[in-house]
């Protein structure tokens, strides 16, 4: 039996858990050989579970949506707390822009197809505004603050540590609308339903594991914080620092209130024509 799991330095819990040969140990007994494909790109995971190079991955709210809707026959596996991170939508605080409102006819910048999708949709739709309204322009999953900035984008949608990268540069900034104030912003688990179907007990056990690696990181933010500067999102231990001190830690089953969440989001890709067809998430539940 074997498993590979796609890590992303997006995705904290399965980042650190690919390099912490320790904590993996219980699934291995259970998995036999556990093996990794780290990528930096969390949008690519659909495609390495379509393509079997991986079983299970880990991204934000948005990417399970678009491959259900594209006919991937997946699960959800487990999900995070909500991270309610330092960011959301920014701007220069010297910038004329005061207000969501008068980002209409602007631009903003994110990683189109990343969790912060599903912010955009949201910040549309309890706005009032309307698609056409405000240009979007995709920066990397993994972007530097000159990425960033070269956008030329009037607001940014970010957190950090990248807003903290960012600042650095720029000065103090205004958040128009916070992370939280838009979206839960979880870490979603999930997977190739025949996989998931074939092996409960290594998806059992890989879900026991990303809880131990969570807990350790919590009880040891300082060494998490030092991993986490060799991922490429900064290199900056006090900023990663700062971003984990009040991150909740824990990963749970996939319960209705979660699933409420993902069905919301994903009505709002239909409406705003981020995905062609509407989904039902719970036909991505196990059975």
């Amino acid at each position: 039996m074997t498993i590979t799991i796609g890590a992303h330095p997006n995705n904290l819990a399965t980042w650190i858990l690919s390099y912490r040969e320790d904590l993996q140990e219980p699934l291995r007994r259970t998995a036999g050989d556990v093996s990794w494909a780290r990528y930096a790109d969390g949008r690519e995971t659909a495609a390495r579970l379509r393509d079997g190079g991986i079983q299970v991955g880990a991204t934000g709210s948005t990417p399970p949506i678009v491959a259900q809707a594209a006919g991937d026959e997946i699960v959800y596996l487990g999900r995070s707390e909500p991270h309610p991170e330092r960011g959301g939508v920014v701007v220069p605080a010297s910038s004329a822009v005061g207000s969501i409102h008068d980002l209409a006819g602007g631009s903003i910048a994110f990683a189109v197809g990343s969790w912060q999708t599903h912010a955009y949709v949201e910040l549309l739709d309890r706005f009032g505004l309307a698609k056409d309204q405000l240009r979007v322009i995709d920066i990397p999953a993994i972007a530097s603050a000159a990425d960033v900035l070269d956008s030329g984008a009037d607001a940014w949608l970010i957190h950090d540590p990248l807003l903290a990268a960012v600042e650095a540069k720029v000065g103090p900034t205004r958040t128009l609308a916070t992370v939280a104030d838009l979206v839960p912003n979880r870490s979603v688990f999930w997977g190739r339903r025949d996989y998931a179907a074939e092996h409960p007990e290594v998806i059992s056990a890989l879900v026991d594991a990303l809880n131990r690696v969570e807990e350790w990181a919590a009880s040891n933010p300082e060494e998490a914080a030092e991993l986490l500067t060799t991922s490429g999102r900064s290199d900056s231990k006090a900023d990663w620092m700062d971003a984990l001190r009040d991150r909740p830690w824990g990963v749970a089953p996939v319960d209705s209130g979660f699933l409420a969440e993902q069905q919301h989001a994903a009505d709002l890709f239909a409406r705003y024509d981020v995905i062609s067809n509407e989904v039902d998430v719970t036909d991505a539940v196990v059975a």
